[in-house]
């Protein structure tokens, strides 16, 4: 085969395909972009601050989302889809560079807004450009993407449009095209045009990009330490957060990622890709987003722990708020996918609100301490319900 034939080709995949070693690159380049945003959200402590930091996490993770679906069609390291991944990478890259000055335009030679609404809008671009050439044997699958196009069309408009406004009309203008991404995608995908060719590889996708996100919350909480790493509360609080971050995950990997990814494969064809538009796509961003929020906290907290003053609101809202999100989106995962709702977490997310009002005005260790008891407390008990016949913890 000439090297242009194989540049030319379009690999489909089987249904035991597995993650490639260029989509972790990938998953690497996202997982870099949405840890800039807590740069963004560390610099910027007004009140419109939070609300614009989970617009861009959630615009992040709509274009990861859709090559995730492109990776499940068609082998993404081959040809000239793998040239059209590095362009789409090149574009998260720019917009995780951006990421901190997405609403401040300092007047230099670039508009850093504006350079990012059209890194989303590119890499929309080469979505849709792949996905149709991925298409090209499938009629239903080639109007699928012509009727998705129409609000991702919408949606890149909107976020031009908001770049060069800038203020508050860019950030309705932006949530208004978030609304279109999510609200949209989800009224086009009713055509039933999307398919999951392997449950293996989606679920795996998705259980790798979380625990990558939870990677980068280490390293980026290690470097709130500062200078005060030899200091005992800056060495038990990054203990604390460690240990935070690991049990986090572990409620995610241990039981229900793999009892979810079962039911998955067990699914017929058109629920099976109902059940990964809502249970992945739709159920996986809250999570990320409770990530991103404990990588926040954490990283403030460190900051201030040697400091002898008080935690603050934002550090435990951040910390204790964002690990009783992804207690909350587990759960909304898990009746996505399961049908279930623990209780147990449920308690966990109602203690979590109680140290964020509570406990903001003490030290930023009891702020630590208190939410990793609460979090190992709600994991252990799940995991020793889960090995006991008869115990009953859902509903």
């Amino acid at each position: 085969m000439t090297p242009a034939r194989r540049l030319r080709d379009v690999v489909p995949v089987h249904a035991g395909h597995r993650v490639t070693m260029f989509e972790i690159f990938f998953d690497l380049v996202f997982v870099f972009s949405i840890t800039r945003v807590v740069a963004y959200l560390e610099e910027d402590r007004t009140a419109a601050a939070p609300v614009q930091g989970v617009v861009l996490l959630l615009l992040l993770w709509w274009a990861w989302s859709a090559f995730t679906w492109l990776g499940n069609r068609v082998r993404a390291d081959r040809g000239f889809i793998k040239l059209g991944m590095v362009a789409a990478m090149a574009g998260l890259f720019l917009a995780g560079v951006v990421a901190p000055g997405a609403w401040q335009d300092d007047g230099g030679p670039l508009d850093a807004p504006l350079v990012l609404a059209l890194a989303f809008a590119g890499v929309r671009v080469t979505y849709v450009l792949l996905f149709r050439a991925a298409a090209r044997d499938d009629a239903r699958l080639r109007m699928q993407i012509a009727i998705d196009a129409v609000p991702q069309t919408v949606s890149a408009v909107l976020l031009v449009t908001g770049a060069l406004l800038g203020g508050t009309d860019q950030t309705v203008l932006w949530s208004c095209a978030l609304l279109v991404d999510y609200a949209g995608g989800r009224l086009t995908s009713g055509y039933r045009g999307w398919r999951v060719i392997s449950t293996g590889h989606f679920v795996e996708r998705h259980g790798l990009v979380v625990i990558i996100a939870f990677g980068e919350t280490l390293v980026s909480a290690g470097t709130g330490a500062g200078d005060h790493v030899m200091r005992w509360p800056a060495v038990a609080a990054g203990s604390l957060g460690f240990l935070l971050a690991a049990t986090l995950w572990s409620a995610y990997s241990a039981r229900l990622s793999g009892a979810a990814g079962d039911v998955l494969a067990a699914a017929s064809a058109r629920r099976r890709a109902e059940l990964a538009r809502d249970g992945y796509v739709l159920g996986h961003a809250p999570l990320v987003v409770g990530i991103v929020a404990v990588a926040l906290g954490l990283r403030l907290l460190l900051a201030g722990v040697d400091d002898g003053g008080a935690a603050g609101w934002a550090a435990s809202a951040a910390l204790a708020g964002g690990a009783a999100l992804y207690l909350l989106a587990l759960e909304l995962f898990r009746w996505l996918l399961l049908r279930e709702v623990h209780v147990v977490p449920l308690l966990g997310v109602l203690a979590l609100v109680d140290v964020t009002v509570g406990a903001h005005s003490g030290p930023p260790l009891l702020v630590l301490s208190l939410t990793t008891a609460v979090v190992v407390a709600v994991v252990a008990v799940e995991q020793v319900a889960a090995l006991l016949p008869g115990v009953r913890v859902s509903r």
